[in-house]
């Protein structure tokens, strides 16, 4: 009986990029501060926040993706068979890093619509402000867990599991962070707060969910 050995250099690669990517985004975007001061950081002193939260949008997908590409069950054929750059197909990683650079794209595009759409555009800056926070926080979690997942041997029918309770809670986490942060980042009517939850958090996420497992 062969036994094939996994080899996780191309993880201990991306958290590695990924690290140093936020320090190069708080030595240069962020004018030196450190992680604890950026998270205590108000708006009005926030420098380059838009480009900040562009590349932490970015990081967070590559560290999702490192996590949870091995969960993955299969990448769908009119994705696989579609060639990208030649001879590189997309790989569960890459299918599931471009689905979400995709997602937050066209997620924020219609987040920005909507603060438009209600005359509110002022609260947008914000919302990314905050967002940034939050994913940046998340991404470094999600990357202590892919050393735990990697490199303790986790029972990946197990982390499933556990995971997936974690992405819950982070989610629950965030929507309670978008309502009742002391900035106020959403719109002032709760009937406006409610729409947004339900069609530009709670929505999109089932739908790239049941995109992934279908």
């Amino acid at each position: 009986m062969i036994r094939v050995v996994e080899h996780h250099d191309w993880v201990i690669y991306c958290i590695i990029g990924i690290i140093l990517s936020y320090i190069i985004i708080f030595k240069t975007l962020h004018r030196d501060v450190t992680l604890i001061e950026f998270i205590l950081q108000p708006y009005e002193e926030s420098n380059n926040n838009i480009l900040s939260w562009v590349f932490t949008t970015i990081l967070f997908s590559i560290s999702f993706s490192v996590l949870f590409s091995q969960f993955i069950p299969i990448v769908p054929l009119f994705i696989s068979q579609n060639l990208v750059f030649g001879d590189v197909t997309l790989n569960k990683f890459g299918f599931i890093f471009v689905s979400l650079l995709m997602f937050y794209g066209i997620k924020n595009i219609f987040v920005y619509l909507f603060y438009g759409s209600i005359n509110q555009l002022e609260r947008f800056g914000r919302y990314s402000f905050i967002a940034q926070k939050y994913f940046m926080v998340y991404s470094l979690v999600i990357l202590v867990m892919s050393v735990f997942h990697y490199y303790l041997h986790i029972k990946t029918s197990n982390a499933f599991i556990y995971y997936s309770s974690i992405v819950f809670i982070a989610f629950i986490i965030k929507v309670l962070i978008y309502l009742f942060h002391p900035q106020q980042i959403l719109p002032r009517q709760w009937y406006y707060k409610f729409l947004y939850i339900c069609t530009l958090q709670i929505l999109p996420i089932l739908v790239l969910w049941k995109f992934w497992f279908l």
